[in-house]
């Protein structure tokens, strides 16, 4: 995956949970499929122009905005994000184990 398909993956995806839709959701509001949707979140999949369109206006913002450098950002983010819940989680059953 290039990094024009990530931008547009991870802005997909961040604008998408910003706005509580789940790919289903985004998919009926953009007169796409959910299998489509994912494809394109997933970056297996890039859009016709007509279709990013739709998306965008189904997610209430500028084309434009979908291939923002924040898309690249974001994973690093939610990387950073799932190593901290990890940690936290070990720490939290390691204190618990050494109560009992």
């Amino acid at each position: 995956m290039n990094n024009l398909q990530k931008c547009l993956s991870n802005n997909m995806k961040k604008y998408r949970k910003l706005r509580n839709l789940s790919q289903e959701k985004l998919a009926e509001k953009a007169s796409a499929s959910s299998n489509y949707i994912a494809l394109i979140e997933s970056g297996k999949n890039f859009p016709s122009l007509q279709m990013i369109s739709q998306i965008s206006r189904a997610l209430e913002i500028d084309e434009l905005d979908l291939f923002s450098s924040t898309g690249l950002k974001y994973e690093n983010f939610m990387n950073v994000h799932k190593q901290l819940l990890e940690q936290i989680q070990s720490i939290v059953d390691s204190n618990f184990a050494n109560l009992g």
